[in-house]
């Protein structure tokens, strides 16, 4: 299958989706299930002349008819492939879809009932195959995208639309990895819709179902964040300047009490990361006398990439480091969506405020910390 590795890359980012020119049917599997390169050198070769008409054509109105043919001759191409290459082509098939249903006319849905059509498909002639739980997300996904558009673009209706299909999912198909993972994904639609009463149930739906897996373990930190739990907020981190003397030390935030304290979330290339610092430096300085505290959480991969960053704009406070972004032990343990971002904590170490940016600071803190002399 040669000639299969060396197109597949030719593909690039080309592969949207809509006309059935090419409809797969197990008629077009060789008798052995695995075609040979002179076999499949017509198919591959249509294949690449379709990527580069929709390379040529991306803005035209026909596009989506190049990417749903692309997709039915992807589905032929994995039929015909060894096991170990038909889930990336399957996958890459369903993007296909994916594209032309989203950039198919609405009054010529063709290509958005191809792919409702999609995951029956797939567990028909590819039965076990991940490719059909992913279908079913990328279905889900195109689906909010229409009921935003019918909707006049009402966001909020979308993303609630978002959340019930998300959590339907998971309730159809509770053994798979992607269930948790859906689950997590509508907790936080309906925090970020203000929800906060749904969020807590599907965070708590998580850590109860799913205890071992790793969106739980987020969902428990959402949920003292979002109040769940009312236990001091727990930091203990090396610092992100630290002496030959001190390099195995770390600050503890217990160390704050009896101050107000800020805590913020960030990365070398959060956006607009470089603004809240000077914004955080003026907090400082109007507020560190009046028993203000900031500890500055840096989440970059490696520490010499936050300390590079900081270089000419150090700011007084706490700088302490944890790698891993979103993906890392801190985020996890306070269901972090997103940075940067700050915790406003009290003085006796419980959390008040959550999800701040730094000009949302200055009010919170004008009314918690005394006046100025």
């Amino acid at each position: 299958m040669k000639a299969t590795r060396t197109w597949l890359p030719s593909l690039g980012g080309s592969l949207l989706i809509a006309a059935n020119l090419f409809a797969f049917s197990p008629d077009a599997v060789p008798a052995d299930g695995v075609a040979n390169e002179q076999q499949l050198r017509p198919l591959l070769d249509k294949l690449t002349e379709l990527s580069q008409l929709i390379e040529r054509n991306n803005q035209s109105p026909q596009v989506w008819q190049y990417h749903l043919e692309q997709a039915e001759l992807l589905l032929r191409l994995a039929a015909q492939s060894q096991q170990k290459e038909r889930e990336s082509i399957l996958r890459m098939a369903v993007d296909g879809f994916y594209s032309a249903a989203i950039l198919c006319p609405r009054e010529q849905p063709v290509a958005f009932e191809r792919l409702r059509q999609l995951p029956q498909r797939l567990a028909q002639f590819f039965p076990g195959s991940s490719a059909i739980l992913y279908a079913v997300l990328q279905e889900i996904q195109a689906d909010c995208i229409l009921v935003l558009e019918q909707s006049g673009g009402d966001n909020t209706k979308s993303e609630k639309h978002r959340c019930e299909r998300l959590l339907q999912f998971a309730r159809e198909h509770p053994d798979v990895p992607e269930a948790a993972k859906a689950v997590l994904q509508a907790a936080q639609t309906a925090e970020s819709l203000g929800d906060n009463e749904e969020a807590s149930r599907c965070y708590l739906y998580l850590v109860e179902h799913f205890p071992n897996d790793a969106a739980a373990r987020k969902a428990a930190g959402a949920l003292w964040r979002l109040g769940q739990n009312h236990q001091p907020m727990a930091l203990e981190l090396p610092l992100l300047y630290s002496s030959r003397n001190s390099r195995n030390a770390l600050f503890n935030l217990e160390e704050l009490r009896g101050r107000l304290v800020v805590v913020y979330f960030w990365t070398s290339t959060s956006e607009g990361v470089a603004e809240e610092f000077q914004k955080l430096k003026q907090l400082t300085d109007r507020y560190a006398g009046r028993g203000l505290e900031i500890v500055y959480v840096n989440m970059d991969t490696e520490p010499a990439e936050g300390r590079a960053f900081l270089s000419g704009r150090l700011t007084a406070g706490v700088h302490v480091y944890q790698p891993g972004g979103l993906d890392g032990a801190v985020a996890e343990r306070y269901g972090l969506q997103k940075v940067p971002q700050a915790f406003l904590v009290s003085r006796d170490g419980t959390l008040l405020k959550h999800s701040l940016s730094a000009s949302q600071l200055e009010a919170e803190l004008a009314s918690r910390l005394p006046r100025g002399r």
